[in-house]
């Protein structure tokens, strides 16, 4: 009976501390990939909502009247280019379907030229998203070994007036949309920028719900459009 407890014990124990290792390696995920990529939808889609449903533009433009909220935009978008990849090769959700569809769909309202969305501004091919995300994103050490970070927006801004940056098509077009739109938000691209919105209030719903908690307390509403969105879920 002595050993019958003790193997019992033993059972217990072993299985305590597989719990604990699943728990630290769950908060190790989250805190390496999954708030940053969770911070990164949530800034871009609040900036589009913004933008194109509560004038923002003339928010930003009190605030910066350098310009510089049109480089500032551009920056929220490429990041995101950036945690994408990092997450979908790197973080838990690597074999998510829900993710990867969810995910696929913002990458394709930027980047579509087939439904009727006009070549233009904020129009990035898949391969410049993903040579985009690559500026952005660089390496560090950090608390949890060689750890992913992007660089700050002011570091982004500098880069702008170099190659590449300086010589995408895509990147001018944008800066210039931003720079030149009425504060209504009425802006060349307004489209693609609402699909994307769309997907990421989606992407983020569902990454919240399967990790159980909101980096962003309030209500999280989404960009009225004129025409249905493919259901992606």
């Amino acid at each position: 009976m002595q050993w019958f407890l003790m193997a019992l014990w033993a059972v217990w124990t072993w299985s305590q501390d597989r719990e604990q290792e699943r728990l630290k390696e769950r908060a190790r995920l989250a805190a390496l990939y999954v708030n940053p990529f969770l911070s990164a939808c949530e800034d871009l889609q609040s900036r589009i909502y913004h933008i194109l449903e509560l004038g923002g533009l003339r928010a930003l433009r009190q605030r910066y009247p350098d310009g510089a909220y049109a480089a500032e935009t551009l920056y929220l978008i490429i990041r995101y280019f950036g945690w994408e990849t990092v997450v979908h090769r790197y973080g838990p959700y690597t074999q998510d379907p829900v993710v990867t569809r969810l995910a696929e769909a913002v990458r394709r309202a930027f980047a579509t030229s087939d439904t009727g969305l006009p070549v233009g501004p904020f129009n990035f091919y898949h391969p410049e998203q993903k040579a985009l995300g690559k500026i952005v994103m660089h390496r560090m050490a950090g608390q949890y070994g060689v750890e992913f970070d992007t660089i700050s927006s002011y570091e982004f801004k500098e880069r702008l007036a170099s190659p590449p940056l300086s010589e995408s098509e895509a990147i001018q077009q944008s800066l210039e949309a931003l720079r030149t739109a009425a504060d209504d938000g009425e802006l060349p691209g307004r489209a693609r920028l609402a699909l994307a919105q769309h997907h990421l209030v989606d992407l983020l719903r569902y990454l919240e719900g399967k990790e159980g908690y909101r980096l962003f307390p309030g209500e999280r509403k989404k960009v009225l459009i004129a025409q249905p969105l493919e259901k992606v879920e």
